[in-house]
């Protein structure tokens, strides 16, 4: 009997000390674990705002780069040749219709640089005034009075020199951004 009063001497301190550990551990856990549940439900609710927020604005943005990839695509020089020339026209008329072009899709299509990327519509800007500095150069390169259609022939052959046509480069930018989404 006197082992077993020896033993319950050591084996009840213990267990009080068990007993008290385990509670303030439980309610330590159970504390932290009710302060995570807000944060959680909060950083889910923001995760479920930006999935809906892409539903809303991918397809716009996807529409934008579409709109300015037409854009781009139609200030090519011979897009804007094919588009604009008509019998009759002088270097001077042309030269004017085809800033004229470019400026009125550029403005038409304005609105849309709040769905790109600042480098891309800066790519985008930089494209439309190298191509309007073309058309000027081509008109430099010609007298006024002189054919539509040999101010198109300088136009033409002035882009072909150039390695890459600044709309070319834009293009790619917009593709660039396109991959990133």
């Amino acid at each position: 009997m006197n082992e077993l009063l020896e033993t319950l001497k050591y084996l009840i301190p213990s267990l009080v000390v068990f007993i008290t550990a385990y509670t303030l551990i439980r309610l330590f856990l159970d504390d932290i674990k009710s302060k995570a549940q807000p944060v959680a439900k909060e950083n889910n609710t923001q995760g479920l705002l930006k999935i809906e927020n892409q539903k809303i604005i991918l397809p716009l943005k996807l529409q934008a780069c579409e709109r300015i990839t037409l854009y781009l695509e139609r200030i090519n020089p011979d897009s804007l040749i094919m588009r604009n020339h008509r019998s009759g026209m002088n270097a001077i008329d042309i030269q004017r219709e085809l800033l004229k072009n470019i400026r009125e899709e550029f403005e038409h299509n304005f609105s849309q640089q709040i769905y790109l990327n600042d480098s891309t519509w800066q790519a985008v800007r930089t494209a439309k005034d190298e191509m309007a500095k073309l058309v000027k150069l081509a008109g430099s390169q010609v007298e006024g009075s002189t054919s539509s259609i040999a101010y198109s022939e300088t136009f033409i052959k002035m882009a072909g020199q150039l390695q890459t046509l600044p709309s070319q480069a834009a293009i790619e930018k917009i593709k660039a951004e396109l991959k990133q989404l």
